[in-house]
Order: C-alpha cells, then structure tokens, then sequence
C-alpha cells in the first residue's frame, strides 16, 4: 500500500500533467481491454493461439526496433547539428567524471555525461541542438519522434498479451506487475523515498546492487 506522503510527493512532480496522466490510465485500460476481447471466443485466433513462449520472439523484436527508432532519431540530430555547425553530441564524459559504471550499466554515463550542458530534454542524446532549424529538419525530426512513439506503443502491447494470458493461466496480471515495479523503484530509491544520503550517481549504483542483492 502506498505512503499518502509518497503520494503527495508524486502529485506534486505531475502537477499540470493531470490530463497526460488520466488519458494514460484511460489508454493503458483501452489497450487491457482490446487485448482481452482479442484473446476471447469472438476474437483472433492467432492472439488466441499465442503463449507466453511463443512471445520471447517478439518482445526482442520490438524492443529492438525501439532501440533502432532511439537511434533513427539521433542520426538526424546529428545531420542537424553537423549541418549547423553545432558541436557533436560527444559520448566521452569530463575527466574525472566517468564513475556511476557497473558492469551492466557501463554505458549509462556515457550516453549522458555530466556535463552541465547536456540535459535529456535536449535532445535524445542530451546535448544541445541549434536554436533555429530548417522547416525540413523539423520535420524529418518530428518524423522520427512519431515513429519512436509508434515502436513503444509496439513493446507495450506485449505487457499486455504477457498480462492477459498470465490471467487465463489462473496468475496475476499486468496490473500486479505495475504494482510489483512501484513497489521495486520505491524501495530501490532510498535516498529519494527514506532517509539514506547520497553524494553523487555513482553512489546511486552502489546501493542498487546492494538494495538488489537484499531482495
């Protein structure tokens, strides 16, 4: 069950995104329901004949293409900011700076180096592109942005179809797993939701292994 102060706290970073958040919750239950009537006796055969084995190929495939949509969206960036002279988006983290790495998240730092500069509302690379385009290059971006929301759409639906046909097997739903990954976040952020203090992100990886070596 949640803290009404975590809550609050919640409400208060999503203030004036009321209308985002209620079509969202309106779309995530449309895409529930239009999966179930898809799996039922009046529905499709092929969804009806789907497991959660036989989805493994496609929960790679589309979270591949989104990857490939990321970086669709990138390469025009860059087009765009080589075509305006504007300094590339640079991988490298400052001297001194490349620290929040483990093994699995070795690449993290180097997608969004801490740089003052560099803020993932940017871009999709975090670094700054030029004040004034082209009403091509606006284009051809926003091309790729709807393309990107169309792949995330995609890898959505299979939460999904995992969902429903965990309900047909007699198991929770997706909606115990959005309460297990609420649960997780909150408990993964102590420095954010209790009373641990930490110094930079590196320290922040530190006690995510940790935090999941306890559970």
């Amino acid at each position: 069950m949640l803290i009404p102060e975590i809550v609050e706290r919640w409400r208060a970073a999503t203030a004036g995104r009321e209308g985002e958040l209620a079509a969202a919750a309106s779309g995530f239950k449309n895409l529930l329901s239009l999966m179930s009537h898809l799996r039922s006796a009046d529905g499709c055969p092929w969804d009806r004949e789907q497991s959660l084995a036989s989805l493994r190929q496609y929960i790679r495939e589309e979270a591949d293409e989104v990857v490939e949509a990321i970086d669709g969206v990138l390469k025009i960036e860059a087009e765009i900011r080589a075509a305006h002279n504007t300094p590339p988006a640079d991988p490298e983290p400052p001297e001194g700076e490349d620290r929040a790495r483990t093994d699995k998240k070795g690449h993290t730092i180097a997608h969004h180096p801490h740089r003052a500069d560099f803020l993932a509302e940017h871009s999709a690379a975090g670094a700054p592109l030029p004040d004034v385009m082209t009403a091509e290059e606006r284009q051809a971006l926003d091309a790729a942005y709807a393309h990107l929301h169309k792949e995330i759409g995609d890898l959505l639906l299979q939460s999904a179809f995992l969902g429903d046909i965990l309900v047909a097997m007699g198991r929770p739903g997706t909606d115990h797993s959005l309460e297990l990954i609420v649960d997780k976040l909150i408990f993964r952020h102590p420095h954010v939701y209790g009373d641990r203090e930490v110094a930079d992100s590196a320290e922040v990886l530190v006690n995510w292994e940790a935090l999941k070596k306890e559970e």
